[in-house]
């Protein structure tokens, strides 16, 4: 069993308006389920995640970095209803999605609602991109904190509160071979899933072994350094230019990424990136690209990479879309695409 949590203030979300918010636990990458006893799994839902607040009747939403988005998803507000009443308070944990026309997340159409605030289009944004809460813990239950309490028991405690509406749903948990689930998720074309030690406690703010991702789908949080004009009109955007950073915390150059966005996200990205504009290379490494208009490096970007060349390039990468809820100087390779970097290095020296 692991030990009784004592939380720090650096796990407590401040910049969020309910004091009552908490930074969400994290996940560490793994090549496969765990195949010891003991472990749930659940699916991974490609969408934002969001620590949610039911208090005094009012539901109040934080992202990952502790940013109010509450605006953002007014739907979510009808969630008090299932809790009469204003002296409930209610913290659970979860991720906002946007479903495709096949019931699959998708991060690409989330981006229509993720950073818009502007009240006269976000009613037309809730009919064409409705969005659905996956709630997966719960936190804190009236008095009752249950950060220190196993899985089982708080997904035993969220069971009960029977938590389903038309924008919000409790998926299952499943409690059997991990393999199966990571089988009808690749089936569902859903990006993997997530294993959760059923004994483990809540660690706010902290990436714990006890929950581990399986990813389906190789995707990488890069950084905006840059981008290319297009070649056909030098006013529009051919391509962004990526980064991430070492273990010095240098930002090293990862290629261009030319296609996955829409006129409309190329429209939106060029009118940020004009804002962030600078002279200076921000990458450790040479652009060899002439035409660079170089950025402050501050805009991440989820990006989708189905291989790598042996120099460390993005090869056949697509956009998915911005992401707020993760600071550029954090990025670094995820593990997974660590070791498909390093084994595509090895088969060039061979």
């Amino acid at each position: 069993m692991a030990e009784p949590l004592t939380i720090n203030a650096d796990s407590r979300i401040q910049a969020a308006k309910s004091p009552l918010a908490v930074a969400p636990m994290l996940a560490t990458s793994a090549l496969r389920p765990p195949a010891q006893p003991g472990w749930a799994f659940e699916h991974k839902w490609d969408g934002v995640r969001a620590i949610v607040v039911i208090h005094h009747g009012k539901v109040t939403l934080s992202s990952r970095l502790g940013n109010d988005i509450t605006d953002r998803y007014p739907e979510l507000q009808a969630l008090a209803g299932a809790f009469p009443g204003t002296t409930r308070t209610v913290v659970l944990d979860g991720e906002v999605v946007a479903l495709d026309t096949k019931a699959r997340p998708s991060f690409s159409l989330l981006q229509r609602r993720m950073h818009v605030t502007n009240r006269r289009a976000i009613p037309r944004l809730m009919r064409e991109a409705p969005v659905l809460l996956m709630i997966f813990d719960l936190l804190q239950l009236d008095d009752r904190s249950l950060l220190n309490q196993t899985y089982d028991v708080r997904r035993e405690a969220l069971h009960g509160l029977d938590l389903r509406g038309e924008a919000w749903q409790t998926p299952p948990a499943h409690l059997g071979d991990g393999a199966l689930l990571l089988a009808a998720a690749k089936k569902l074309d859903f990006e993997g899933i997530i294993a959760k030690r059923r004994d483990s406690i809540y660690q706010p703010g902290r990436r714990s072994d006890a929950w581990r991702k399986i990813k389906l789908v190789s995707q990488q949080e890069l950084v905006i350094g840059g981008w290319t004009p297009g070649l056909e009109d030098p006013q529009a955007l051919g391509a962004l230019l990526m980064g991430y950073h070492d273990d010095q915390g240098q930002l090293r150059f990862a290629g261009r990424v030319g296609t996955g966005f829409t006129r409309e996200h190329q429209q939106m990205l060029l009118s940020m990136l004009r804002k962030l504009r600078q002279n200076g290379n921000p990458y450790a490494d040479v652009v060899p690209h002439r035409d660079a208009i170089f950025v402050k490096p501050q805009l991440v970007a989820q990006i989708n990479v189905r291989q790598w060349t042996h120099d460390g390039i993005l090869r056949h990468a697509s956009y998915q879309g911005l992401r707020d809820d993760k600071k550029a100087e954090d990025v670094v390779l995820e593990p997974d695409i660590a070791r498909a970097r390093a084994r595509s290095l090895k088969d060039s020296q061979t």
